[in-house]
Protein backbone atom coordinates (compact mmCIF):
# COMPACT_ATOMS: atom_id res chain seq x y z
CA UNK A 1 0.00 0.00 0.00
CA UNK A 2 1.01 3.53 -0.81
CA UNK A 3 -0.72 6.66 -0.20
CA UNK A 4 -1.82 9.82 -2.63
CA UNK A 5 -0.32 12.77 -2.89
CA UNK A 6 -0.94 14.92 0.05
CA UNK A 7 -4.49 12.87 0.80
CA UNK A 8 -2.98 10.26 3.50
CA UNK A 9 -4.92 7.59 1.84
CA UNK A 10 -4.04 4.09 1.04
CA UNK A 11 -4.61 2.50 -2.47
CA UNK A 12 -3.40 -0.42 -4.13
CA UNK A 13 -0.48 0.12 -6.28
CA UNK A 14 -2.33 -0.58 -9.76
CA UNK A 15 -4.55 2.04 -8.65
CA UNK A 16 -1.81 4.43 -7.62
CA UNK A 17 0.19 3.48 -11.26
CA UNK A 18 -3.32 4.64 -13.19
CA UNK A 19 -3.60 7.92 -10.96
CA UNK A 20 0.10 8.59 -12.14
CA UNK A 21 -0.42 7.69 -15.77
CA UNK A 22 -3.55 10.67 -15.31
CA UNK A 23 -1.30 12.75 -14.24
CA UNK A 24 1.92 12.31 -16.44
CA UNK A 25 -0.95 12.15 -19.14
CA UNK A 26 -2.48 15.43 -18.52
CA UNK A 27 0.68 17.28 -17.48
CA UNK A 28 1.81 16.24 -21.41
CA UNK A 29 -1.96 17.20 -23.07
CA UNK A 30 -1.97 20.59 -20.65
CA UNK A 31 1.58 21.41 -22.16
CA UNK A 32 0.70 20.99 -25.52
CA UNK A 33 -2.83 22.07 -25.61
CA UNK A 34 -3.82 24.13 -22.65
CA UNK A 35 -5.98 23.21 -19.38
CA UNK A 36 -8.75 23.60 -21.37
CA UNK A 37 -8.24 20.66 -23.20
CA UNK A 38 -10.66 18.18 -23.36
CA UNK A 39 -9.97 15.53 -20.32
CA UNK A 40 -11.34 12.83 -22.83
CA UNK A 41 -8.21 13.17 -24.13
CA UNK A 42 -5.91 13.09 -20.77
CA UNK A 43 -7.92 9.64 -20.06
CA UNK A 44 -7.41 8.10 -24.13
CA UNK A 45 -3.45 9.19 -23.44
CA UNK A 46 -3.15 7.44 -20.01
CA UNK A 47 -4.65 4.27 -21.19
CA UNK A 48 -7.84 4.57 -19.22
CA UNK A 49 -11.70 4.68 -19.44
CA UNK A 50 -12.94 8.19 -18.39
CA UNK A 51 -14.78 6.36 -15.51
CA UNK A 52 -11.02 6.02 -14.25
CA UNK A 53 -10.46 9.24 -14.41
CA UNK A 54 -13.82 10.43 -12.80
CA UNK A 55 -12.94 8.22 -10.04
CA UNK A 56 -9.68 9.89 -9.22
CA UNK A 57 -10.22 12.96 -9.92
CA UNK A 58 -14.40 14.57 -9.74
CA UNK A 59 -13.37 17.52 -12.19
CA UNK A 60 -10.69 19.50 -13.49
CA UNK A 61 -9.99 21.72 -10.80
CA UNK A 62 -9.49 18.74 -8.77
CA UNK A 63 -7.12 17.49 -11.73
CA UNK A 64 -5.27 20.84 -11.39
CA UNK A 65 -4.80 20.67 -7.90
CA UNK A 66 -3.30 17.22 -7.94
CA UNK A 67 -0.85 18.14 -10.47
CA UNK A 68 0.30 21.10 -8.58
CA UNK A 69 0.31 19.16 -5.39
CA UNK A 70 2.69 17.10 -7.70
CA UNK A 71 4.74 19.73 -8.48
CA UNK A 72 5.04 21.01 -4.92
CA UNK A 73 5.81 17.41 -3.81
CA UNK A 74 8.82 17.55 -6.47
CA UNK A 75 10.60 20.83 -5.72
CA UNK A 76 9.88 19.79 -1.71
CA UNK A 77 11.79 16.64 -2.27
CA UNK A 78 15.17 18.18 -4.59
CA UNK A 79 15.37 20.93 -1.70
CA UNK A 80 14.95 18.26 1.75
CA UNK A 81 18.76 18.34 2.09
CA UNK A 82 19.75 21.53 0.53
CA UNK A 83 20.44 24.40 3.52
CA UNK A 84 19.16 27.33 2.05
CA UNK A 85 21.29 29.36 3.89
CA UNK A 86 24.16 28.32 2.45
CA UNK A 87 22.69 27.78 -1.14
CA UNK A 88 19.93 30.92 -1.17
CA UNK A 89 19.21 30.32 -5.21
CA UNK A 90 18.63 26.93 -4.61
CA UNK A 91 15.02 27.08 -4.39
CA UNK A 92 14.47 29.35 -7.53
CA UNK A 93 17.24 27.29 -9.35
CA UNK A 94 15.20 24.26 -8.35
CA UNK A 95 11.71 25.86 -9.50
CA UNK A 96 13.83 27.13 -12.88
CA UNK A 97 14.53 23.54 -13.46
CA UNK A 98 11.37 22.56 -12.75
CA UNK A 99 9.91 24.24 -15.75
CA UNK A 100 12.09 23.42 -18.31
CA UNK A 101 10.74 19.74 -17.16
CA UNK A 102 7.32 20.52 -16.84
CA UNK A 103 6.33 23.38 -19.25
CA UNK A 104 2.33 23.30 -18.10
CA UNK A 105 3.54 24.34 -14.28
CA UNK A 106 2.68 27.78 -14.49
CA UNK A 107 -0.13 27.11 -16.61
CA UNK A 108 -1.78 24.85 -13.83
CA UNK A 109 -1.19 27.74 -11.05
CA UNK A 110 -2.88 30.37 -13.53
CA UNK A 111 -6.15 28.09 -14.21
CA UNK A 112 -7.33 28.25 -10.80
CA UNK A 113 -9.65 30.66 -9.64
CA UNK A 114 -7.02 33.01 -6.89
CA UNK A 115 -9.61 32.22 -4.53
CA UNK A 116 -10.19 28.35 -4.63
CA UNK A 117 -9.50 26.24 -1.80
CA UNK A 118 -7.06 24.06 -4.12
CA UNK A 119 -4.64 27.47 -5.05
CA UNK A 120 -5.03 28.67 -1.41
CA UNK A 121 -3.58 25.47 0.06
CA UNK A 122 -1.09 25.32 -2.79
CA UNK A 123 0.22 28.75 -2.52
CA UNK A 124 0.57 28.01 1.11
CA UNK A 125 2.39 24.92 0.74
CA UNK A 126 4.96 26.86 -1.68
CA UNK A 127 5.10 30.13 0.96
CA UNK A 128 6.08 27.43 3.60
CA UNK A 129 8.93 25.80 1.52
CA UNK A 130 9.79 29.39 0.15
CA UNK A 131 10.01 30.46 4.17
CA UNK A 132 12.83 27.48 5.01
CA UNK A 133 15.46 29.52 5.41
CA UNK A 134 14.70 32.52 3.80
CA UNK A 135 15.40 34.17 7.35
CA UNK A 136 18.71 32.91 7.72
CA UNK A 137 19.65 33.98 4.27
CA UNK A 138 18.75 37.46 4.59
CA UNK A 139 20.19 37.30 8.24
CA UNK A 140 23.79 36.24 6.71
CA UNK A 141 23.36 38.79 3.95
CA UNK A 142 23.03 36.59 1.55
CA UNK A 143 19.78 37.85 0.34
CA UNK A 144 18.39 41.21 -0.53
CA UNK A 145 16.93 42.30 3.12
CA UNK A 146 13.66 43.32 1.89
CA UNK A 147 12.98 40.13 0.16
CA UNK A 148 9.63 37.81 1.24
CA UNK A 149 8.05 34.25 1.07
CA UNK A 150 5.50 36.48 -1.65
CA UNK A 151 8.19 37.64 -3.71
CA UNK A 152 9.67 34.34 -4.39
CA UNK A 153 5.70 33.41 -5.43
CA UNK A 154 6.35 36.40 -7.61
CA UNK A 155 9.58 34.76 -9.18
CA UNK A 156 7.72 31.52 -9.60
CA UNK A 157 5.50 34.19 -12.19
CA UNK A 158 8.56 35.25 -14.02
CA UNK A 159 9.84 31.83 -14.77
CA UNK A 160 6.97 31.21 -16.65
CA UNK A 161 8.98 32.71 -19.31
CA UNK A 162 10.98 29.87 -19.36
CA UNK A 163 7.48 27.68 -20.11
CA UNK A 164 7.75 30.03 -23.88
CA UNK A 165 10.14 27.80 -25.23
CA UNK A 166 9.49 25.41 -27.82
CA UNK A 167 11.46 22.52 -27.13
CA UNK A 168 13.29 21.58 -23.85
CA UNK A 169 16.68 23.22 -25.26
CA UNK A 170 15.07 27.06 -25.81
CA UNK A 171 13.62 26.59 -22.64
CA UNK A 172 17.22 25.78 -21.18
CA UNK A 173 18.54 28.85 -22.62
CA UNK A 174 15.73 30.73 -21.19
CA UNK A 175 16.36 29.50 -17.58
CA UNK A 176 20.00 30.43 -17.77
CA UNK A 177 18.90 33.86 -18.76
CA UNK A 178 16.19 34.00 -16.31
CA UNK A 179 17.95 33.44 -13.65
CA UNK A 180 20.67 35.61 -14.31
CA UNK A 181 18.88 38.42 -14.27
CA UNK A 182 16.99 37.12 -11.38
CA UNK A 183 19.71 35.89 -8.89
CA UNK A 184 20.84 39.57 -9.79
CA UNK A 185 17.82 41.18 -8.50
CA UNK A 186 17.77 39.28 -5.24
CA UNK A 187 21.47 39.35 -4.39
CA UNK A 188 22.10 42.19 -1.58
Amino acid sequence: MSHYYGMGLPFRSDAIRRRQQLLDAAAAVFAAHGYGAPLDSIAARAGVGQGTLYRNFTDRDELLAALIDRDLAELEAALAEVPLVEHPFALIEAMAEHSVLNPGMCEYWLALPPDSPHFLAGQERFFRLARRGLAEAVAAGRLRPDLSAEDLGLVGVMLRAIHLGLDEAERRRTKQRVLSILTHGIAP
